[in-house]
């Protein structure tokens, strides 16, 4: 049986969105270059940030970067088999809305100004309520495939980190606990499936347990902090690790006869997948020590936060993320080759090393 990654799974030229696209994925670029910029003066210790600078890192990272980078995955994959765009300016706006909004948005954290977030964050919450309401819509005339139900599942989880929102003190805990391994653990599930394993007419069973069990495994943690549950640390644990066993067992074939010196899209992808790993044995190393009470109130460790933090951000999302920019810009790509290289190379042997650091500190 051939290994090889499929050619091009990602066929953004010829998508009936690629407009929404580039301009979803533009806007989240000039997002990612502010939370860069910060995290590098941050990484420094040379200045202290203020809080205000800190939530606005966190945040650019989240909410610009990955968010927009998801409403773009959401469009492409949920708007397949469509010739001609239906509701077509319901979807356009919706796209230059989210690509304006959610960096102002951004903006507000940076500003410190309370009002300002409460006013731009309306617009944020209508954005993603607009472009959940058409994915539920398009999902009953499509074959969903393992990617599509990763992102039903990240809506759900979205929906649950809202409701979090309305409740008080451990809700703090949770909001970005689910975020970290939850929602951006599927997108990156979603993006290595859809770039790494070919499609097939028939809905392969071990990937939809593998996506049920890190659903469950998200809303057993979420239960657990919210309520002070330790011995649910262990039903995550279980949710989590057998989850991620399927998953590498069905990608392994693929990242060991992958051409990891080449210049191709694949390797961001697949190096993804070896970062999932990663968190994974991190979290479980934590989850551990919450059953045990290591860590009394959960006052867990945080440059091991830090770095389960940074594993997923940078590890999983920025490296599958770059994966897909490459493919929807492969028309320009005979413009500096070689910064292939130095984005794939240059990107992972920093964060391996900035993870190292906070681990051994």
């Amino acid at each position: 049986m051939d290994q090889q990654a499929p050619v091009n799974p990602w066929k953004t030229q010829d998508s009936p969105w690629r407009w929404e696209l580039h301009l979803l994925l533009l806007s989240a670029m000039i997002v990612f270059v502010l939370t860069v910029v910060i995290g590098i003066v941050n990484g420094q210790q040379v200045v202290k940030l203020s809080q205000r600078v800190i939530l606005t890192h966190v945040h650019a990272g989240t909410l610009g970067w990955i968010t927009l980078s998801v409403f773009a995955i959401a469009l492409y994959l949920f708007g397949e088999d469509t010739t001609i765009p239906a509701k077509s300016m319901y979807l356009r706006v919706l796209s230059i809305v989210a690509a304006v909004t959610l960096p102002i948005y951004v903006l507000a954290f940076l500003s410190g100004n309370l009002i300002a977030r409460a006013v731009f964050g309306i617009p944020t919450l209508l954005v993603f309520l607009g472009f959940f309401g058409w994915i539920i819509a398009r999902s009953g005339k499509l074959r969903l495939g393992i990617p599509h139900l990763a992102i039903l599942a990240v809506q759900a989880v979205s929906l649950e980190r809202t409701n979090t929102a309305l409740l008080p003190a451990a809700a703090f805990a949770v909001h970005p606990a689910i975020l970290v391994t939850g929602y951006l653990i599927l997108i990156g599930m979603a993006l290595s499936e859809q770039s790494l394993i070919p499609r097939t007419d028939k809905l392969p069973l071990a990937g939809l347990i593998q996506i049920t069990l890190i659903f469950l495994a998200g809303i057993t943690l979420i239960i657990a902090l919210l309520f002070n549950l330790p011995p649910l640390f262990g039903l995550n644990l279980l949710f989590n690790l057998t989850a991620i066993i399927i998953y590498m067992i069905r990608l392994a074939p693929r990242l060991i006869h992958l051409n990891w010196l080449g210049q191709n899209s694949t390797r961001f992808f697949a190096i993804s997948v070896l970062f999932i790993l990663f968190e994974t044995g991190l979290g479980t190393y934590l989850d551990v020590g919450a059953i045990i009470n290591l860590y009394p109130n959960g006052n867990f460790p945080g440059n091991l936060l830090v770095a389960l933090d940074h594993s997923v951000f940078v590890g999983v999302m920025t490296n599958a993320l770059f994966g897909l920019i490459r493919e929807a810009t492969a028309r320009g790509r005979s413009l500096w080759p070689w910064a292939d290289h130095v984005l794939f190379w240059g990107m992972n042997s920093g964060v391996i090393g900035f993870i190292s650091s906070l681990i051994l500190n």
